[in-house]
């Protein structure tokens, strides 16, 4: 066959571009049928409230139409040289003689020159690119239209809730949040406790030894060595000042003052009195038996095999805790148990709207099991909380007391150091703080200034002779200050006739209430008890009379 470079060259770059425009016409059909799922999803999870808003990611669905449309352009179908041919023919007005030329081949024949001669004639003023002209404009502006129209959607569209899913599922969703920082809190409370206790027992220890270095002290002490025993009693009384200072709390001193001693009331009243009044010896045996007993109704409840079993426990277990944080919140008057019991009750609740399928929202097994299991630990590590924090409520009224009974020895001491009577020898079996407490009434021959406590929580009281420590300071409580009621300058002593009937009246209602503010002040100030008698004395000597 002739050369016809010209003709079969002209057929292969018509075939190339007539396969350029079926893949492009592909991908256009398919952008559009991508915009247009994508649009029909959008409507459906908005309009039909399918999903809640924090879980409609539909920004992914702009970019879906572009790989499905390139995937479905790569599917075209080949373009043979005979179709090529038929598109240049009917460009050309050549009656079919580009199709000869395809389909005639190597085949033998005296009109193929003929044929070959013509076709490189016409294909001489033929452009492919005129054949099969490429024209994106249009195309490209209807899948921009629908790509912005998607936009529109995603941005715009509200979403509805007919059916009540999207307000299940934020309900649902916001109780996994609560669970999952119930939890977290508790934890984080659990390593607060965990560094709490080994805080008081490091302040225990130091109670012990300092208790023991003051036995000591007192073992040594001679009735001749008044000034040596000064020094050494006034060193110590002001190191356990200072402890007492430290652990003395609003919380912990209004605990100790509470009346323990009523008889009468509910049942419920009484067992919170029984409690409180063996917190304040230091006690807290039956608020662990409770503790304990709740802890027990947990499990069975966790282990209950009917949805009934599991309800009734549930309810116990929430009366006992609620009893527990009654309890806190009136007599014990400590927040850290009282928030430890009131996680314990968010947990329980948790717990039992998991295990009675109750929860709000639609759950997925995993869902289900992993709230669960939160909900389980956070009321277990609770109750532990609720339990060591007990502990150490008891712990710390009973450290109290200690400082509180030291000083009270410290005090008779002093007193006995005055009179030249403070003798170690008097005191060698003595064991104990209250062992020289109880010796030291004796050689005062029960004249000893300290009053035992009445009720625990109380002050005690103390010799006001020896003012070694005291500073002028504002107060910060009720005290305020009164009026000049007149001035008189006279060589005589003044009496009633020289002042006013109704000043005079008001100087006495104004001493009177001022001496009335003392034991305000005193508490606003949490004065260490080896202070306390001093101050009252004090005020107890301004006259009622100018």
């Amino acid at each position: 066959m002739a050369s016809s470079h010209n003709a079969t060259s002209l057929l292969e770059r018509v075939r190339s571009r007539l396969t350029a425009a079926d893949a492009a016409r592909r991908l256009h059909y398919a952008t559009l049928a991508g915009i247009a799922f994508a649009a029909v999803a959008i409507l459906a999870v908005r309009l039909g409230g399918l999903l809640p808003p924090d879980q409609q990611n539909l920004q992914w669905l702009l970019l879906l139409s572009v790989p499905v449309a390139l995937v479905t352009a790569m599917m075209h179908r080949k373009v043979g040289q005979d179709s090529a041919a038929r598109v240049v023919d009917g460009f050309a007005g050549t009656n079919d003689l580009f199709l000869t030329l395809a389909s005639i081949g190597d085949s033998a024949g005296e009109y193929q020159p003929l044929v070959l001669q013509a076709a490189e004639q016409k294909s001489q003023g033929i452009d492919a690119a005129e054949v099969v002209p490429y024209r994106p404009q249009k195309p490209l502006a209807v899948q921009l239209g629908g790509f912005i129209l998607l936009a529109l959607l995603v941005l715009l569209l509200p979403t509805l809730d007919p059916f009540g899913k999207v307000e299940a599922a934020a309900k649902n969703k916001q109780e996994q949040k609560e669970v999952q920082q119930l939890l977290q809190i508790v934890q984080t409370r659990r390593e607060q406790v965990a560094r709490k206790v080994q805080t008081a027992e490091e302040r225990e220890e130091q109670i012990r030894k300092r208790s023991d270095e003051l036995m000591q002290q007192l073992r040594a002490m001679k009735p001749a060595q008044q000034q040596s025993n000064s020094e050494a009693l006034t060193g110590q009384k002001n190191e356990f000042n200072q402890m007492w200072k430290m652990l003395s709390s609003d919380e912990l001193q209004k605990m100790l003052g509470e009346n323990a001693s009523q008889l009468f009331g509910s049942e419920q009243n009484r067992q919170m009195n029984e409690w409180l009044r063996e917190l304040q010896e230091g006690k807290a045996d039956s608020l662990q038996q409770q503790l304990e007993r709740a802890q027990e109704t947990m499990q069975s409840m966790l282990n209950a095999e009917t949805p009934e079993e599991r309800q009734q426990l549930a309810s116990q277990l929430r009366k006992d805790l609620e009893e527990l944080r009654k309890f806190s919140s009136r007599k014990a008057g400590s927040k850290d148990l009282e928030n430890s019991l009131d996680q314990a009750l968010k947990a329980l609740e948790a717990l039992s709207r998991q295990e009675s399928g109750r929860s709000a929202g639609e759950n997925s097994d995993s869902e289900q099991a992993e709230m669960q299991r939160q909900a389980r630990e956070a009321l277990e590590q609770s109750l532990q909380n609720s339990q060591t924090e007990l502990q150490e409520l008891a712990r710390s009224a009973k450290d109290l007391k200690k400082l509180e009974e030291a000083l009270r020895t410290l005090q008779q001491a002093q007193k006995l150091n005055k009179q030249g009577q403070l003798s170690g020898e008097e005191c060698e079996d003595c064991q104990t703080m209250e062992d020289y407490a109880r010796r030291f009434a004796q050689q005062m021959g029960g004249r000893t200034g300290a009053s035992p406590r009445s009720e625990p929580g109380s002050m005690m009281d103390e010799d006001d002779g020896d003012p070694e420590g005291y500073r002028d300071e504002k107060s910060r409580s009720q005290i305020q200050a009164g009026k000049v009621l007149l001035s008189i300058r006279t060589k005589e002593d003044a009496t009633e006739k020289d002042f006013d009937p109704e000043e005079l009246r008001q100087y006495q209602n104004s001493v009177q209430s001022v001496k009335s503010g003392v034991q305000a002040a005193i508490e606003s100030e949490q004065i260490p008890p080896g202070y306390v008698d001093g101050i009252r004395g004090y005020f107890d000597r301004i006259p009622d009379q100018p």
